[in-house]
C-alpha cells in the first residue's frame, strides 16, 4: 500500500514539475517571439507601444530626463538597435545622431524607418513664428523656414505617424498584421477625438499668440488651430542661442498681444522664459514638447495623449480661452 502511495505521489510531483516547466517554456518563448522595437524619442515609443500592444517589446534610446537634441548614443545603444527587428526615428533634422546609428547597422537584421520622411511639416516662409509680423520681417533669429521636425505635435500628423508605424510592424511581423491594423485604427480614433476637442477649446481665445521662451517647436500645432507661435530661438537648431535683440523682440510681442503667460519647454532650465516674464510681469507655464519624459512622468505612466491634454489645458488658461 505504501509503495502504491509513493508511486502515486511521485507521478503527481512529476506531473506538476512538467506542467511548471511547460508554463515557463511558454512564458520565455512568448517573450522571445515578441517583435523587438527600438525608438529614438518618446512619441515614437508611445505610438509603437499603442500599435504593437503585447506583441512588441519597445525600448526608447533616450534615457528618462535627457533632452533629445543633446543626446549621443552609447555603444550599448548601437548594439540594441542592431539586434532590433525595427528601429524607428523621426528624421535626421531632429535626431542627427540617428544617422550615426543607421550607418553602423550594416550587420543588423532589422528594418529601419525614418517616420517623418514623407510627412514632415514643410513651409517655405514660416511666418507662424510671428516675430517678423509684429516687428521687422528680417528680425534676427526668427526665420523658421524649412522643415519643422516636431511633427507629432500636430495630432493629424501624429495620426500619419501611427499609420507608418503600423505598416512597418506589419512588414516585420506579417502574421499579426491584422492586429496592428486594428490597433492603429483604434488609436487613430483616440487622436482624432483629441484633435476635435482641442479645436473646440482653442477656437475662442482672447490671446491668439503662443509666446514661448523655449526652442521653436509648436509652429505646426499653432497653425493647425489658427494660432501663432513665437520663440526667440533661431530655426530648429538644437545649439541655437537667442540674441539679446531677439529676446527684446519677444518682450515687445508680449506687450502688444496682451499675453500674461510665457510658456517654457520641458527638461531644461527656462532661463530665457524667466527673463521675458520678469521684464513683462508675466508668469511661467509649461508647454511640453513631448520629446522625452522625466523619470517621474514615466513612472506615472504619462503618454503622448496625457501630456498633450495637459498642454491644451495650460493653453486654455494661458491664452484666456472661453
Amino acid at each position: 500500500m505504501m509503495a502504491i502511495t509513493f508511486l502515486f505521489i511521485r507521478k503527481r510531483v512529476f506531473f506538476i514539475v512538467c506542467t511548471l516547466l511547460f508554463s515557463f517554456s511558454n512564458l520565455y518563448g512568448s517573450e522571445e517571439e515578441k517583435v523587438r522595437v527600438v525608438t529614438s524619442i518618446f512619441p515614437l515609443y508611445d505610438f509603437a507601444s499603442q500599435v504593437g500592444g503585447d506583441l512588441v517589446d519597445v525600448k526608447m534610446l533616450l534615457p528618462p530626463g535627457v533632452e533629445a537634441h543633446g543626446f549621443s548614443p552609447t555603444p550599448h545603444d548601437m548594439v540594441d538597435v542592431t539586434r532590433a527587428d525595427l528601429f524607428l526615428y523621426t528624421s535626421n533634422t531632429l535626431e542627427p545622431w540617428a544617422g550615426t546609428i543607421v550607418a553602423a547597422l550594416g550587420a543588423g537584421k532589422g528594418k529601419v524607418v525614418e517616420v517623418g520622411t514623407e510627412i514632415l511639416y514643410k513651409k517655405d516662409d514660416h511666418t507662424a513664428s510671428g516675430v517678423e509680423d509684429t516687428t521687422d520681417r528680417h528680425h534676427e533669429g526668427h526665420n523658421h523656414s524649412g522643415e519643422d521636425p516636431h511633427i507629432w505635435l500636430d495630432p493629424r500628423l501624429a495620426m500619419k505617424m501611427v499609420e507608418v508605424i503600423g505598416a512597418a510592424l506589419s512588414e516585420v511581423d506579417p502574421e499579426h498584421s491584422e492586429v496592428y491594423r486594428n490597433n492603429s485604427e483604434a488609436y487613430t480614433r483616440d487622436l482624432d477625438l483629441f484633435d476635435i476637442r482641442t479645436e473646440q477649446i482653442l477656437q475662442n481665445c482672447k490671446v491668439r499668440t503662443i509666446v514661448s521662451g523655449g526652442h521653436f517647436a509648436f509652429g505646426s500645432f499653432a497653425e493647425r488651430y489658427g494660432l501663432t507661435a513665437v520663440s526667440p530661438f533661431l530655426g530648429y537648431s538644437p545649439n541655437a542661442q537667442p540674441s539679446p535683440r531677439a529676446i527684446a523682440g519677444l518682450v515687445k510681442i508680449v506687450r502688444k498681444t496682451g499675453s500674461t503667460v510665457i510658456f517654457h519647454e520641458e527638461l531644461v532650465e527656462p532661463k530665457v522664459a524667466r527673463i521675458v516674464a520678469d521684464e513683462t510681469g508675466g508668469r511661467l507655464m509649461l508647454l511640453h514638447g513631448v520629446h522625452n519624459v522625466s523619470r517621474e512622468e514615466l513612472e506615472r505612466g504619462e503618454t503622448y495623449l496625457s501630456l498633450m491634454q495637459k498642454n491644451v489645458q495650460n493653453l486654455k488658461q494661458g491664452l484666456q480661452c472661453q
